[in-house]
């Protein structure tokens, strides 16, 4: 394949595309093979280190976007480059990559839904590798005949996560913490049962949560669960999602319930260095789930939920699975694998890092220890950038 890589996405430090990302292209400047970037980058997202080292690629972006512009927006064919091309669920790809087309087109993806029609297969029989980030994409191709697919591991930068000491912030409560965006996929609903059940026997414990959704609407297919009351509503005057209000409405008190709002890329190492645990019983990850790794990275003892692409992170004794799942209701194919966890078994974990903190920091440092040496953001680009060669 070229040897010259093309991104077909834009590169932020504010969710899992963007990172993937700016890794890449730092992971290439630092081989000096520096990636043709397609998509302008949002650089206000990132740290300085990261801006200074990825604004000399503005050049190639202005020159090529130039160039497409001249040909009306009809298809440019890049040479010597092999475009990476990311990919949506059903294996939709971006605007951007109806103006370009490489010498190789890789489709990157890491997809929920299930629902791989002949339609979707089509599409992805377009391109000449497909690479996904879980082993649950990656089988779920398999079974349906896709033959050159690579799995690469998505990770955290060690660098932006410091070991911090607990500072106290939240006092001495026993703190529970929870993130990624609300959605019936993410199952905060199986959360807040769990929280409200241990609360009860705990009245220390403090359940502090990363919900929002920059796209709030989405959170509503969360109201599908028996656990949810309804979704949460959205304020008209901010746009954002009610969140303290919605855990109220779940049983959880406002006095046991912190509201983070959006965290930077800085706040979150000092937030998860105040935390005894943190609880992710996600019914679905297409990927491994970067809101874990950095809980797992800071040495916070998690609850994992055995499905998806949360498997790939699960090793003995760097975590604390949820080993019951029952499948969710698929009457149209579109849950392949979806499990639900279980309310009591959530609660039991809980209950072992509260009663037993050697256990948990045990657990903890298991998990710090996984994550730093072997699911790194360098880690990952490394592979990334083999995979696409």
């Amino acid at each position: 394949m070229a040897r010259n890589l093309a991104l077909t996405w834009q590169l932020t430090e504010i969710h899992g595309w963007g990172l993937v990302g700016v890794h890449t292209a730092l992971c290439l400047v630092d081989r000096n093979q520096p990636p043709l970037l397609l998509e302008k980058p949002a650089f206000i997202t990132m740290r300085a280190s990261t801006r200074e080292k990825l604004e000399p690629l503005m050049d190639g972006y202005h020159q090529i976007s130039a160039l497409s512009a001249k040909h009306g927006g009809k298809k440019l064919k890049l040479h010597d480059c092999a475009a990476l091309h990311a990919l949506g669920n059903n294996f939709e790809p971006g605007p951007t990559s109806s103006l370009y087309h490489g010498e190789a087109n890789i489709g990157v993806i890491a997809f929920e839904d299930t629902s791989l029609d002949k339609a979707t297969l089509e599409r992805a029989r377009q391109y000449d590798r497909i690479i996904v980030h879980s082993s649950y994409n990656s089988g779920l191709l398999a079974e349906r005949g896709l033959r050159d697919v690579r799995v690469t591991f998505q990770g955290v930068d060690p660098s932006e996560l410091p070991l911090l000491p607990r500072s106290g912030l939240f006092g001495d409560r026993f703190v529970v913490f929870s993130g990624g965006k609300i959605e019936y996929r993410k199952a905060q609903d199986v959360v807040l049962a769990a929280f409200r059940i241990f609360h009860k026997r705990h009245p220390d414990a403090l359940l502090i949560t990363a919900w929002h959704n920059a796209w709030p609407h989405t959170s509503a297919d969360i109201a599908e669960s028996p656990l949810a009351v309804r979704a949460p509503r959205i304020d008209p005057a901010t746009h954002r999602l009610r969140i303290t209000e919605w855990a109220a409405d779940h049983g959880v008190p406002t006095d046991a319930f912190v509201d983070l709002g959006f965290l930077t890329r800085a706040q979150i190492a000092p937030i998860l260095a105040e935390c005894n645990a943190a609880l992710f019983p996600n019914r679905c990850e297409g990927a491994t789930n970067l809101v874990a790794m950095e809980a797992m990275a800071c040495g916070v003892p998690v609850i994992l939920s055995d499905n998806t692409g949360h498997r790939d992170l699960i090793r003995d004794g760097n975590c604390l699975p949820l080993r019951q799942q029952i499948p969710v209701p698929n009457p149209r194919g579109a849950r392949q694998g979806w499990c639900e966890s279980s309310v009591d078994e959530a609660v039991a974990h809980l209950e072992t890092l509260y009663a037993n903190r050697r256990e948990a920091r045990t657990v903890g440092d298991r998990g710090k220890i996984f994550i730093r040496t072997e699911r790194t953001w360098r880690d990952f680009a490394e592979s990334f950038i083999d995979a696409a060669a």
